[in-house]
């Protein structure tokens, strides 16, 4: 699973100067900020405080030279921690060596993770450090261990520093204390030492975001609050959000279909449930919630009920090149797809944490993942923004739950899943490749239009290099406070005006990065070839117009 893991990576390339769309360029000029003068100061686009990702990249950065390729390493170091650290939480709980790798393949090979262990934004790398904590944290429940608690508690102290919904963590270890330990006075010292460095990052993170907010900080925090005070809005959210959730997390684990159904009618005969009418109930109850919570979400979000209907990273006309055909039948095949494998999922799930009386089946480490699990999505179920890239960590939660449902796999439900990783791995490795290969092209050719003495101003090109090369300070200089933010629950709206002022500046620039045949009168720069998906071969072309 590894080799096949490395070989895609390979693949992809990652040693690329340039950054895609929306990758992480606040975080990237942060990390160079702290190199260059030795203070951190977090940029005013960045919503998220993480300390932790721009100090250890940062000292990487003094011992190699700063660079984006060393950026780009950094997560996909972090990429390998999460996969074996899961491989080894999945050993750790019974699961057998080829079914764990499998597992481990299926999150994988998930696109929205294996494209974003290529960038730098905080998702994957915060992955990492939260699956190594929940390996740590379990091993040391088992093992009574001080040593292996304190060694938790340093990687879910590095996860709450990279993203502060690794707090959830920490509502998983005191929730554990109370209500399942058999003696917690005689455990607490054993739960002090694996809380007390989360808990004193959470409350400076908090502190932080707080008292020093950035631009864009003052931005999400005024949302928030918006949001949480028009109730009527943050009840339907709360209703239609989980069962969106659960379609996106079936097509990230698409791979896993056939084991999860061989695994439902495997309950279905047996009686699992304790009768078939108790099971025809649920669903039938699962069924109902999710269809209207879909419906109901693509209500909510003004668009067509047929995936992908969350913004960010998936949809046509996001900040990539669309992973889905734009092909209404193909649309509806997958949206058929991942609604069928969503009620399998809910039914399955239910079945084992819900209604599931026979307590003793589910052991206090597998109780503590569980309660982390439901902790962290309650956090976002209650915050303002919800995007695909979000449901990102609830992907191996769920890979996990059903290796604890799924014990023996059959010949063919293995060599099945092997197949559908492979080409889920494929799909994934071409769709990041061909975008990390498009951004790469506009990244150089932006930078021929500056080696002809471009103003950066002057430059037409994408948003991340204009951003890194200071197009939102800028507007910042030029706006001085945020401006009105209307709240939509389902999108992320967060910088219209912005966008506005970048393309009127585009409209004025003289130097064009575009896909286009320059127009007569133009001056041809230069030109950047790159490859798509599919291999084909296309252009951007560096013009200067009159």
């Amino acid at each position: 699973m590894l080799l096949v893991v490395v070989l895609a990576i390979v693949l992809v390339n990652p040693l690329r100067e340039g950054l895609t769309a929306d990758d992480g360029w606040a975080y990237a000029l942060s990390v160079r900020h702290w190199v260059e003068t030795g203070q951190y100061k977090l940029n005013d686009w960045a919503s998220v405080n993480m300390p932790v990702q721009i100090y250890w990249v940062g000292l990487l950065a003094k011992i190699f030279g700063y660079s984006f390729t060393l950026l780009r390493l950094s997560t996909l170091f972090l990429f390998l921690v999460a996969i074996l650290s899961f491989y080894y939480l999945l050993r750790d709980f019974g699961t057998g060596d080829v079914e764990a790798a499998l597992l481990s393949a299926a999150v994988v090979s998930s696109p929205i993770i294996f494209f974003l262990s290529f960038t730098f934004q905080t998702d994957v790398q915060f992955l990492g450090w939260e699956l190594l904590a929940l390996l740590l944290y379990t091993r040391a429940m088992r093992k009574q261990s001080y040593f292996i608690m304190a060694l938790a508690s340093l990687a879910a102290t590095a996860a709450i520093g990279t993203r502060q919904f690794g707090a959830a963590l920490i509502a998983g270890l005191l929730i554990t204390w109370l209500f399942l330990e058999q003696d917690p006075l005689r455990k607490l010292p054993l739960y002090v030492v694996g809380a007390a460095l989360p808990v004193f990052m959470t409350i400076w993170q908090v502190a932080f975001g707080t008292h020093r907010p950035t631009f864009s900080q003052k931005l999400t925090l005024n949302a928030q609050w918006a949001y949480l005070r028009k109730w009527p809005g943050f009840v339907e959210g709360i209703f239609w959000r989980p069962a969106v959730s659960l379609q996106y997390i079936a097509l990230f684990l698409v791979p896993l279909l056939l084991v999860c159904v061989a695994l439902a009618w495997r309950r279905w005969g047996r009686r699992e449930l304790r009768d078939h009418r108790r099971g025809s109930w649920l669903l039938t109850a699962c069924i109902l919630y999710i269809s209207a919570g879909i419906f109901y979400g693509s209500r909510a979000q003004k668009k067509t009920i047929l995936m992908p209907y969350l913004d960010w990273l998936l949809p046509a006309g996001g900040v990539l090149d669309p992973l889905f055909p734009s092909s209404g039948k193909i649309r509806l095949a997958i949206t058929l797809l991942a609604y069928g494998f969503a009620i399998i999922l809910a039914w399955l799930l239910a079945g084992r944490y819900l209604l599931n009386r026979r307590t003793s089946v589910i052991s206090q480490p597998e109780s503590f993942i569980m309660i982390c699990a439901v902790g962290a999505f309650g956090l976002q179920l209650i915050f303002v923004w919800f995007c695909d890239v979000y449901l990102l960590p609830f992907v191996p939660f769920t890979a996990f739950a059903i290796s604890q449902m799924a014990a023996n796999w059959s010949r063919a439900s293995k060599s099945l899943t092997a197949v559908l990783c492979l080409v889920m791995l494929v799909i994934s490795s071409l769709w990041t490749r061909a975008n990390l290969a498009h951004a790469e092209a506009n990244w150089k050719a932006a930078e021929i239009a500056r080696a002809a003495q471009a103003d950066s101003r002057d430059i037409a090109g994408n948003m991340t290099w204009s951003c890194y090369n200071g197009a939102f300070d800028d507007w910042i200089a030029e706006t001085g406070q945020p401006p009105a933010l209307g709240i939509n629950p389902g999108g992320n709206l967060i910088h219209p005006g912005f966008f506005k002022f970048l393309l009127e500046r585009y409209d004025r620039a003289h130097y064009i990065i575009s896909s286009f045949r320059p127009q007569i009168g133009s001056q041809l720069l230069g030109t950047v070839p790159y490859r798509d998906k599919w291999l084909r071969r296309h252009t951007i072309y560096v013009t200067k117009r009159k």
